[in-house]
């Protein structure tokens, strides 16, 4: 899982067919009664609305989405509707109805317009947020809308410069923490839909048989948003006493701020075609916890008053010492440092190091341990094996989780969010159903953290992970909390994972909980998972729903030689970066023959809906008896 860089990317659904723009069509698409003052319209289009008489669109409304509607007008000759309600309703209809498919098309809903006002241009104004409003260049977004988190990627990417470190780092902070998360709802609700969507297209590209769960039926009988394969929990948000100062690692960039000075703190903007860089102050950004800006300003005023310079790059050149630096903070209050420049001379090197140390440890901060490491890249993401030096105090950070203790580096990957990480964690655990007869795969697992959370409930945990240091740290990890039934392996998981399945006890029931980097998990490994009969069910945790999506459908997709393929059953958003555009996604996949299908009778399920606890709703679940059970 990684973790969130400023750059993002995304596109926003585009509109279906055009409509009649005359005043004419205008006034015909409101009712000759007067609506109620409070009444809100909205415009709801798709292509297969085409001659779809008002009466039948309004019909399926009602019985799919769970919204009391004023009134649906439509001619039969429009592909679109005006749908009126009250306002506390707008937004629950937008996201239950917006970006589904009606038939083969999808819906899109925008705000409609008031009646008796013209639609001609040029014809009186128009209201702001109506149907005719432009986003244009510069311009905020309509009143009373709440964009998307892909409206405000959007935007952030068509900046060529931000105004303000904020506005950069943190820029949800003007929203309310619960409008936050329903903005993440809703982004978790569309990655959904999305690997619906696309098992649906792929599906037909192979002339394939698609599978039940992207029927309409499916989602409706199992209680899922319209256009959902699978169930959707609540966002889990941050507790709202760690909402401030969350992040438990940082990286700080070391450069020339607006003013030419030396600084640390977060890059503003790029010069030079993109290879220099101006720094700002992270003093006023809410994410970084008051240990952290306390050791940007020791660190600044350290590289000031050294006669070595920060790095600068051009187009032509390249000059200075100072590179970057990372901090690590630990629920104590102790930080690990590491610090770095490009390759200096041993005597250079010592020098430095005396800087540094000298300047942290007269700091007000608890520093327990400080790296130097050499970077001579044109980017500051150093290569793998780059000289790496211990120059004071302790090689590894002490951290806690959920009861155990793990020792990390400075390389180690490790949650950025301590708080929401064991949220995550224990709602991974509990769709993991790791037990006693259980083996569980923790592919991707750093520094073993998930896994050995898992280890004292199942008999035994395989760990596989990249990084031949965090391996070391789980090995280490493991033999600090005294846990004897974890084994780990280093390397890359589609060459490693399919000698651990040949190894596993076949005896043993599989699960597996996959934690990849953003591209997501690669084609070998996607086939080991699949190809495994031992292993039941999968916990995918993303921090990318775009190869989330396109994972789920290797996963689940038919084959003649695969009648038991995978089923997305359950997914959940997981604020992990508040006041940021990224959210994490926790889904839940089973084999087809362990789901119970909502359209069979009632006695053919009847075995598998006793075994479920009460609050699994097991009736409108097509989840088995064992995820109803665990399901909070």
């Amino acid at each position: 899982m990684d973790e969130p860089s400023s750059s993002v990317a995304a596109d926003a659904p585009a509109a279906a067919n055009a409509e009649p723009s005359s005043s004419e069509a205008a006034d015909a698409a409101v009712p000759s009664a007067e609506p109620a003052e409070e009444a809100v319209s909205l415009h709801v289009s798709s292509k297969d609305f085409l001659r779809l008489p008002g009466e039948k669109l309004e019909k399926w409304l009602l019985e799919n989405v769970d919204v009391p509607l004023q009134e649906v007008f439509k001619l039969q000759s429009w592909n679109y509707a005006f749908v009126k309600m009250l306002p506390e309703h707008v937004q629950k209809f937008k996201e239950a109805v917006n970006g589904v498919n009606y038939r083969k098309a999808e819906i899109v809903v925008k705000d409609g317009k008031p009646r008796g006002q013209k639609n001609s241009r040029g014809e009186g104004d128009e209201p702001e947020g109506g149907p005719g409003a432009k986003r244009r260049k510069g311009d905020g977004f309509p009143a009373g809308y709440t964009p998307t988190l892909k409206d405000l990627k959007d935007k952030l990417n068509k900046r060529k410069e931000h105004s303000t470190v904020l506005d950069k780092s943190a820029p949800l902070l003007g929203y309310s923490y619960e409008t936050q998360l329903s903005m993440k709802s809703v982004y978790v609700k569309s990655a959904v839909r999305s690997f619906t969507k696309g098992m649906e297209k792929q599906c037909k590209d192979m002339s394939l048989d698609p599978p039940p769960w992207i029927s309409f039926e499916w989602s409706k009988k199992m209680g899922a948003p319209i256009g959902c394969g699978c169930i959707l929990d609540e966002v889990i948000g941050t507790p709202a006493e760690a909402i401030d100062g969350y992040r438990n690692k940082c990286e700080f960039s070391i450069g020339k701020n607006e003013a030419g000075e030396f600084d640390v703190g977060f890059v503003l903007r790029t010069t030079d075609e993109g290879m220099g860089r101006i720094v700002a102050s992270c003093e006023e950004v809410p994410l970084v916890p008051l240990a952290m800006k306390q050791l940007c300003k020791a660190l600044r005023d350290c590289v000031r008053a050294s006669p070595y310079g920060a790095f600068e790059r051009g187009k032509d050149f390249r000059r200075g010492t100072w590179r970057m630096a990372m901090a690590r903070l630990s629920p104590a209050g102790e930080l690990l440092v590491l610090v770095q420049t490009i390759t200096l001379s041993d005597e250079d090197k010592e020098k430095v190091s005396g800087l540094i140390v000298s300047a942290l440890l007269a700091a007000p901060i608890k520093v327990v341990s400080i790296y130097l490491q050499f970077n001579d890249e044109s980017t500051d993401a150093a290569r793998p094996g780059a000289p790496l030096f211990l120059i004071h105090g302790l090689p590894q950070l002490r951290m806690e989780l959920l009861g155990l203790k793990f020792d990390i580096g400075p390389l180690s990957f490790y949650q950025a969010n301590s708080a929401t990480c064991e949220l995550l964690y224990s709602r991974a655990l509990d769709w993991a159903r790791p037990r006693g007869d259980i083996a569980m795969l923790d592919i991707c697992c750093g520094v073993g953290t998930i896994g050995l959370c898992a280890s004292r409930r199942c008999k035994q945990v395989v760990g596989i992970e990249l990084i031949p240091e965090a391996v070391e740290s789980a090995k280490t990890n493991a033999e600090l909390n005294g846990v004897q039934n974890t084994t780990w392996r280093a390397g890359r998981a589609e060459e490693v994972l399919p000698e651990v399945l040949k190894d596993l006890d076949p005896s043993l029931e599989v699960c597996a909980i996959v934690d990849p980097p953003r591209p997501g998990l690669h084609h070998s490994v996607l086939n080991a998972l699949r190809s495994c009969a031992q292993l039941s069910r999968i916990v995918y945790v993303s921090c990318n729903p775009e190869s989330l999506a396109e994972d789920v459908i290797k996963l689940t997709l038919p084959r003649e030689s695969d009648d038991d393929p995978f089923v997305p059953v359950r997914a959940v958003g997981v604020d992990m970066f508040p006041h940021t555009l990224h959210c994490e996604m926790i889904l839940l996949l089973e084999r087809s023959s362990k789901v119970s299908d909502p359209e069979k009778k009632p006695e053919e399920t009847a075995q598998a809906e006793s075994a479920s606890a009460p609050q699994a709703a097991a009736a409108s679940t097509p989840a088995s008896a064992e995820t109803a059970a665990a399901t909070e």
